[in-house]
């Protein structure tokens, strides 16, 4: 049952970062990401957020932007979940990407 409700929440996360990035974080036009998925940890109060683009070099502008903004976009899951403890994002550039 515990596998279900971490699923279910790895896809409410995977839904609620890519709004907020898409429309409260203030990224360059020129930049197109996607969230590719998203990891946590055992309590649930980390999130690993894999960040894709079409060039590597704008998946790792992007990163490092949103890492800046980690605490901003905490704040903006607090509100939006419901939930005791929101998991605190940090972004990565998605495996794939790297290669």
């Amino acid at each position: 049952m515990k596998n279900v409700r971490r699923e279910r929440l790895k896809s409410l996360l995977i839904r609620e970062i890519s709004e907020i990035i898409r429309r409260d974080v203030d990224l360059p036009e020129t930049l197109f990401v996607t969230v590719q998925g998203v990891e946590l940890s055992k309590d649930n109060s980390k999130a690993t957020v894999y960040i894709s683009s079409l060039k590597k070099e704008d998946a790792l502008r992007a990163v490092n932007i949103l890492n800046k903004a980690e605490g901003y976009i905490h704040h903006l899951l607090g509100k939006r979940l419901k939930m005791r403890v929101v998991p605190r994002p940090h972004f990565v550039v998605a495996p794939e990407v790297l290669f």
